[in-house]
């Protein structure tokens, strides 16, 4: 799928959610979990999700690369049970793929995506690897903005 829901492979994005409160549930030397405040667990699906969503302890990892989101302190400050906040800065993206599941895709989480954008970084564009979904019908607060159409 090339087009869906007003989005365009090749679109320019810049998106960005303002910071909100969260909890360090879980750290290990190289990751830590926070509750993640937008979904919930689906009681009907045949995946378990525990709420949590995990990120690189290291500022360095590569895994930063696969998420826009961005912890307050840095993740390699914190420890189990500290308050933090979480949050998109602005941060520009290309759409390199759109996703339709019909019926919505079963993660274990609520609500079940239906439409979904592949993003990645535009500075890291052509790491293959570097890249993040947004759910298009999640109650994650992330404003999203067109800032280039490639047509």
């Amino acid at each position: 799928m090339t087009e869906a829901l007003g989005y365009t492979v090749g679109d320019l994005l810049m998106i960005s959610a303002e910071a909100f409160d969260a909890r360090v549930v879980r750290t290990t030397p190289q990751r830590l979990t926070i509750d993640w405040p937008w979904w919930e667990a689906d009681p009907e699906s045949a995946n378990s999700w525990d709420c949590t969503i995990g990120f690189p302890r290291d500022p360095e990892a590569h895994g930063w690369r696969n998420t826009p989101w961005r912890l307050e302190p840095d993740a390699s400050e914190l420890q189990a049970g500290d308050p933090c906040f979480v949050g998109i800065p602005p941060t520009e993206m290309r759409v390199t793929a759109i996703e339709r599941f019909d019926p919505p895709a079963d993660f274990g989480v609520l609500p079940r995506p239906d439409y979904v954008l592949e993003v990645g970084p535009v500075e890291a564009i052509e790491d293959q690897e570097a890249g993040y979904v947004l759910y298009l019908n999640s109650q994650e607060p992330i404003d999203i903005e067109v800032l280039a159409n490639p047509s």
